[in-house]
């Protein structure tokens, strides 16, 4: 009987252990699959990673290309608002020199129709005799110019 005891145990100890490698070799195959799939992943990632970065740089071109275009524009209204405001500040200073002109010869009419009026005006048209330096008094008499 000790040897069915010592046989059992050796079986048992074979089976065991031939269990022990079956489940060994079984995680190693799954730690094979397990790796194989992870490297699988990562170069699926990889990939993606790649097409994203791919579609990123092509909407940053595009980006760039809307932003220089936009930039253009700005700097082309810009400067056509730099024409437009020198050309209707000449068009002001043109205007403002024409109105002071009208204004320079409205003042220099009154001023003369002043000076008509108060100097020689209707006085001078009245009277019948006029000084003048050359000739002194000059008085006419019937027709005639007499000196005094």
């Amino acid at each position: 009987m000790a040897g069915w005891v010592a046989g059992a145990i050796i079986l048992g100890s074979a089976y065991t252990a031939n269990e022990a490698r079956k489940a060994r070799k079984g995680a190693e195959q799954q730690q094979a699959q397990a790796l194989q799939q992870q490297a699988t992943d990562a170069a699926a990632m990889r990939e993606q990673v790649a097409k994203q970065n791919e579609i990123y740089a092509t909407q940053a071109a595009s980006l760039k290309e809307q932003a220089d275009l936009a930039r253009q524009q700005f700097e082309q209204s810009s400067l056509q608002y730099q024409e437009n405001k020198l050309a209707m500040e000449k068009k002001s200073k043109e205007v403002q020199a024409a109105a002071d002109e009208e204004r320079r010869k409205a003042a220099e009419q009154e001023k003369s129709a002043l000076r008509a009026r108060t100097r020689g005006g209707r006085r001078a048209l009245l009277s019948q005799e006029r000084l003048t330096p050359e000739l002194g008094i000059e008085s006419t008499q019937l027709g005639t110019r007499a000196m005094v």
